[in-house]
């Protein structure tokens, strides 16, 4: 009986105990609230400093256009002053300024020629060197036909008779051709030898009897008395002995 009352009075204490120990915490968390911990966001970055770092529109530069510069050609066995102003589109007046040339009719084989820039012709873009693409066919320069069979004719013979004016004058019709180790001769055994030198299609070569200085137009022969008397006949051979044409001095 005795043990039963003291595990009465023992639970009893216990519930009692936790009451009171329920009861205090209530109040205390009542009257006394724990912090609430705040979260502050961060400042907002301002508009003025964002311009600060905000980099500048890029405003595009217009690229200054190249005036393209004259063209080179190197003259081929074959070209003419006239062939190659067609070829190119222009003037032989405009070529001959360009290079300052006197006979349109004398050209050198390797001889630079300056192109010049036709004043119509505006360029479509500028200037710059491009690569084709790998396997693109490449489109040559245009080569200049030759004008045919070279024929060498006696024009002319002037001052007769007179050395300080006698000539005689050769024109080339057709293409052109080498007059190396070329005659011109008479009866009377007189015989003038072409040195090495080369005519162009229509152009024209004087062979002054007199002594000179010899130019791609005018060769000299430096003698001392006049070659050709009027009413004898000149013969022009080439350098094997042919005949390649004969003419009466008047």
């Amino acid at each position: 009986m005795r043990v039963r009352t003291w595990a009465a009075f023992i639970i009893v204490n216990v519930i009692v105990s936790a009451a009171v120990i329920l009861t205090v915490l209530f109040l205390w968390e009542r009257f006394n609230p724990l912090p609430i911990a705040t979260i502050t966001p961060p400042p907002l970055p301002s508009l003025r400093r964002q311009a600060a770092h905000t980099p500048a529109a890029t405003v595009p530069v217009p690229i200054p256009e190249e005036t393209p510069g004259p063209t080179l050609y190197v003259v081929q066995a074959g070209d003419t002053l006239s062939g190659i102003a067609r070829a190119f589109n222009v003037s032989i007046e405009e070529l001959m300024k360009a290079n300052h040339l006197v006979d349109p009719n004398l050209l050198y084989v390797g001889q630079t020629l300056v192109i010049p820039a036709h004043p119509t012709v505006t360029p479509s873009a500028p200037a710059t060197a491009m690569t084709p693409p790998e396997g693109t066919p490449i489109t040559p320069p245009p080569t200049i036909t030759p004008a045919g069979p070279a024929t060498i004719r006696i024009r002319q013979v002037l001052g007769s008779d007179e050395l300080t004016s006698e000539m005689v004058l050769i024109r080339c019709q057709g293409g052109m051709i080498s007059l190396e180790g070329w005659t011109l001769s008479d009866a009377e055994g007189n015989r003038f030898v072409f040195p090495a030198i080369t005519l162009f299609p229509d152009a024209q070569l004087r062979i002054h009897s007199a002594a000179g200085r010899a130019t791609p137009t005018d060769l000299y022969w430096g003698r001392e008395t006049p070659a050709w008397q009027g009413g004898e006949l000149l013969t022009l051979r080439d350098r094997d002995g042919n005949v390649v044409d004969t003419y009466i001095v008047p």
